[in-house]
């Protein structure tokens, strides 16, 4: 049988892009109406299609156990478009009063293995909104956590047609995260509002042409999507400046000032490779391999109304890489990692709302800090943690 209750399930599987497949989702509501986008894609040449059997159903909470017979079938009739080992379903339903969970369950019928995944109907003061960033040429979602300037796209009320937008944004000047042992109290930056204001209509194809945090709003309502705008080559690097940026949790304050101050940028990245990392052309190829591999998966996982990589999970993600084990419940994600020195190595989240979007804080404490300089003294070493 597949996990009872979801607060049990472990969901590491989520943040391993080597998975067997990659899931993502997008949810619209609007009063007790619910619709839900699941793209689907094979991830291995040795998983297809009919290995799956995928099913939902629905939950007032993370502890409610899975009633018996009550999981939906998802199949072909609720899919929406196939691409090269890719496919998206949808579904609707009419949720009750106390429906806060939608949980599908991904059963690999020849592993005989069940994946769940959690789908929030409400957290806190947080709604799915009705409408939807939308593909320019398909009628589905656009699924990632981020979207490159000047990628056509367009804003979908699922349920209303005749609805229209006000699209804004703020040039993002937050804070990288802090070391998970540091848990001084800093001052929030501010975010500075861009000049451009601009509407659309729905179903109306338009572009970002500016980076930062943009907050698409309803005319019929107060309700808001958020979405991170990047540059067009995002989550690669197309200056040495920017590439210096990501050494943060590898470098000193002093390696980083004098990289980001050289006079050539090329020049003072490499040196801070060779001298730094190592020696060992080879090992000093690996270590910009691997590391900057980790930066463009943060950006798939973990963007917010941030880089993927400077947000606190993003940092954890960057230094340890995929967790052994993930837990969730309705406020708290669990990440588990073996420790270098035996045992095992908990880092837990809160899950709050900010800016109209679930985020993930850490909470920090000084036990954590014996393994992260163990960890980062790796990598500084050339010794690449996968």
């Amino acid at each position: 049988m597949a996990q009872s209750r979801m607060s049990s399930a472990e969901i590491s599987y989520l943040y391993n892009q080597e998975h067997e497949f990659i899931t993502q989702y997008k949810v619209a509501s609007n009063g007790d109406r619910v619709k839900v986008y699941l793209r689907f894609i094979l991830n291995s040449g040795n998983v297809k299609i009919s290995d799956y059997r995928l099913s939902y159903d629905i939950r007032a909470s993370y502890i409610d156990e899975k009633t018996i017979n009550s999981g939906v079938v998802i199949d072909s009739t609720n899919v929406l478009d196939i691409a090269f080992r890719q496919y998206v379903y949808s579904f609707e339903f009419d949720k009750q009063a106390n429906d806060n969970l939608v949980v599908i369950d991904f059963y690999n019928t020849v592993r005989d293995k069940h994946f769940s995944l959690d789908l929030p109907l409400k957290f806190r003061e947080w709604t799915p909104t009705p409408f939807l960033l939308f593909q320019a040429d398909k009628e589905i979602p656009y699924f990632d956590k981020y979207i490159n300037q000047d990628y056509p796209v367009r804003v979908v009320n699922v349920f209303d047609p005749s609805d229209k937008y006000e699209i804004n944004g703020v040039n993002s000047n937050k804070l990288v995260a802090m070391p998970p042992f540091d848990d001084t109290e800093m001052l929030v930056a501010s975010d500075i509002p861009m000049d451009t204001l601009y509407g659309v209509t729905n179903g109306e194809e338009f572009r970002f042409y500016n980076n930062g945090f943009h907050t698409i709003r309803s005319s019929s309502s107060d309700m808001a999507l958020g979405i991170l705008v990047t540059d067009k080559v995002h989550p690669y690097f197309d200056n040495y400046r920017d590439l210096m940026d990501p050494l943060i949790y590898v470098s000193t304050n002093d390696e980083l000032k004098k990289m980001k101050t050289a006079s050539d940028g090329r020049q003072a990245f490499e040196e801070f490779v060779n001298n730094t990392i190592s020696a060992n052309e080879q090992v000093g190829k690996d270590f910009v391999k691997y590391y900057y591999r980790r930066v463009r998966k943060s950006a798939r996982l973990f963007s917010e109304n941030q880089d993927g990589w400077k947000t606190d999970s993003g940092m954890i993600y960057q230094i340890f890489g995929n967790p052994a084990q993930v837990f969730r419940n309705e406020s708290t994600e669990l990440w588990v990692y073996p420790s270098s020195s035996g045992g095992r190595l908990r880092y837990i989240f809160d899950i709050i709302v900010e800016d109209g979007i679930i985020k993930h804080k850490l909470i920090r404490a000084n036990r954590y800090r014996e393994n992260w300089m163990r960890a980062v003294t790796q990598w500084r070493s050339g010794r690449i943690i996968e």
